[in-house]
């Protein structure tokens, strides 16, 4: 059994390395725009990313499956708010760059488990 992932997560996830974990150990590290095939077994197994504090949901993949790793677009959005806010916050009202903390909180919360998605192209 194959899997084949590649990593495609865009200008906002293309700084740093993302950790690939196969049934919860590590086995590669992809940079923007890298693949890696992984030969295991005939059981399934579970894919995780994860880059910094930031992560993905497990996905449960079987025999010879491509996989995309892909940023999910609601954390994203969450996180350029959060940015806008603390920008605005400052120039502006410290009640602004308040908001901004608590979405950046909710940000890393959020992004702990659902940062990066994982889709499974059949």
């Amino acid at each position: 059994m194959a899997i084949h992932v590649k990593r495609n997560t865009g200008m906002m996830g293309g700084l740093a390395r993302v950790a690939l974990y196969v049934d919860g150990q590590h086995t590669a590290k992809l940079g923007n725009d890298e693949g890696t095939t992984i030969s295991l077994g005939d059981e399934a197994v579970k894919l995780k990313a994860k880059q910094w504090f930031f992560g993905s949901k497990e996905l449960e993949v079987v025999d010879e499956a491509n996989v995309e790793v892909r940023i999910n677009m609601t954390a994203l959005l969450l996180f350029i708010a959060a940015m806008v806010c603390l920008i605005i916050g400052v120039m502006i009202a410290p009640i602004v760059a308040a908001v901004a903390v608590v979405l950046f909180f909710v940000c890393i919360i959020y992004g702990s488990k659902n940062w990066f998605q994982l889709i499974n192209d059949k």
